[in-house]
């Protein structure tokens, strides 16, 4: 295989690390492909299947796995279940890997691999060679959906490309880079959060330990398949981000046998950065939404009982409301026409997005506007929420179907809020105001304009684009072995070390596998058990 990186980066060895949930088969094959087409010899790719009990999701991975060279080292676990969301996946990889792996790759079932990745990996590593973590942005190959690229790429186009978020970056999961040592050290992935990237990127600061973000496209990933996914997916980071937020000054009581190295001027620096980052889906004008629905509530309450009150002092509390929404506005307008974009794939021509276009994607931004402003609440009170996989199936709903579950999926409280607040106010209406009439009036048409972006880049798609494929040059040099002729199992008929390191099925039937004694235990029992000729020749080896 043909390679990228450089040989000062010899003793550089890469485990790239899958944990899937019930994804399409096709998918993650694709992703491993791309894996394999740029990682080198010495390192390895390790799947695990967890929490998901579908034959028909999971047997294909593992057959596809098995059918690739060992020379390749892939290796495919399944568990039934598994506790601590992705963390605990994840702290089982963590043990799984082969020990001589020096970093880990932490890969997205959808995100495939650019053919350059290993060698962007290498070459920040070589040049952050004290940093714990590197994190790569994550970009999407997704067709016809701009302006919802472009509302989610802000984050790292315009938020992390912040030379004090740089420096200071949390996880953002896929195609984060960790040193493998430094991630023991501090006992593994927490799962106190479902955004257990962010959680962990808050505990190695705490520690001294350094991060840096790196502003290179080396792979690229698919959206949620459907609005409703979009919005649980965006209310997942929410939640989980002021999940870390709200612990924020309890984290370092977590592993309080690690002495921290960080200086009062450091924790200061890292605060900043990670409270920018952290916040970076929130927007605090949940007070001003909660105002103005008393506010409604009460004047359509006198409007319709007449009472005998002084109309004019209900109208107070709304010119509080929409001053607040203003700032709130008007600083999300100046971020995002502040993106210039510097961030592209590579090969890929640079453009720097026209006025018009980053008001679109602003536009598009609000439809979020009350999920950022209300969903983290209930973090306040202890409230959990579960860990939800964002489903990568392809949508194959009717054109009408898909136009309504839309719909119903469209956040409308604020639309509807300032609707009845525009009645309310209205010319032929007791309460009549013109500023409050022209303001509610304004945000509605923020909202329906928002709406109509958001429902034009969600339109049908009968099938995936071919652009949302790995494009695998002729020259690709990896190899699949055929089926051996005995099958077990899975249809495997290996040695029992590579059995475990391809199939997992002995622990299909733990009830958890939630800490290291549980796997060693069950490890130890599957191989006094395990008796076959490791003699076994399997099949010639094929291009695939």
């Amino acid at each position: 295989m043909t390679t990228l990186y450089s040989k000062k980066a010899d003793s550089v060895r890469l485990s790239f690390q899958l944990m899937t949930c019930a994804e399409p088969p096709q998918l993650v094959i694709e992703t491993i492909k791309s894996l394999i087409v740029t990682k080198a010899a010495e390192d390895e790719i390790l799947i695990i299947d967890n929490n998901n009990t579908k034959k028909e999701l999971y047997e294909p991975l593992a057959n596809f796995c098995q059918n690739l060279d060992p020379k390749l080292n892939v290796h495919f676990y399944h568990i039934d279940k598994i506790s601590g969301f992705k963390a605990g996946a994840l702290n089982l990889a963590l043990e799984l890997m082969d020990a001589n792996c020096s970093h880990i790759v932490v890969v997205d079932s959808d995100y495939q691999a650019l053919p350059q990745a290993r060698f962007e990996i290498v070459h920040a590593i070589e040049q952050f060679p004290e940093h714990s973590l590197l994190q790569f942005p994550q970009f999407y190959r997704d067709a016809g959906m701009k302006q919802v690229h472009g509302e989610l790429n802000h984050y790292f186009n315009h938020h992390i490309y912040r030379q004090f978020n740089q420096q200071r970056v949390l996880s953002t999961g896929t195609y984060a880079v960790l040193h493998r040592e430094d991630l023991i050290s501090l006992g593994g992935w927490s799962g106190a959060s479902i955004t257990e990237d962010a959680q962990l990127g808050v505990l190695m600061h705490k520690r001294g330990l350094k991060s840096r973000f790196i502003p290179k496209v080396i792979a690229t990933g698919l959206l949620p398949m459907t609005l409703s996914d979009l919005v649980k997916q965006r209310q997942r980071w929410i939640y989980g981000n002021m999940q870390v937020l709200s612990g924020y000054f309890a984290i370092h009581k977590a592993h309080p046998e690690l002495p921290s190295a960080a200086s009062f001027k450091q924790q200061l620096a890292d605060f900043r950065a990670h409270f920018s980052q952290l916040s970076a889906w929130v927007n605090f004008t949940g007070i001003f939404i909660l105002l103005q629905a008393i506010t409604v509530l009460v004047m359509v309450s006198a409007l319709l009982s007449q009472a005998a009150i002084d109309m004019s002092r209900l109208l107070l509390p709304l010119f509080i409301v929409y001053a607040g929404y203003g700032v709130f506005l008007s600083r999300r307008l100046w971020a995002y026409l502040s993106d210039n974009a510097p961030l592209a794939k590579p090969n890929e021509a640079q453009a720097t997005p026209t006025v018009a276009q980053r008001l679109k994607v602003w536009a598009l931004h609000l439809n979020f506007w009350e999920f950022g402003a209300l969903s983290w609440l209930p973090v306040l009170w202890g409230r959990d929420k579960p860990f939800i996989c964002t489903p990568k199936q392809v949508d194959t709903q009717s054109n009408f179907a898909l136009l309504i579950n839309n719909l119903k999926a469209l956040p409308k409280s604020i639309l509807i809020l300032n609707l009845i607040t525009a009645i309310s106010v209205a010319p032929f209406s007791p309460l009549y105001s013109p500023v409050l009439f022209v303001l509610a009036v304004s945000i509605c048409v923020l909202k329906l304009w928002s709406a109509t972006l958001i429902l034009s880049n969600y339109k049908k798609v009968d099938e995936i684009n071919d652009t949302n494929k790995i494009e695998l040059t002729e020259t690709a040099e990896y190899q699949y072995q055929a089926k051996p002729t005995i099958p077990e199992r899975f249809g495997y008929r290996p040695s029992y070390e590579q059995l475990i390191a391809a199939n997992s099925e002995p622990f299909i039937n733990l009830e958890k596998l939630g800490h290291s004694g549980s796997y060693k235990r069950a490890k130890s029992a599957v191989k006094q058990d395990f008796d076959h000729d490791i003699n076994a020749e399997p099949d010639q080896a094929v291009n695939f």
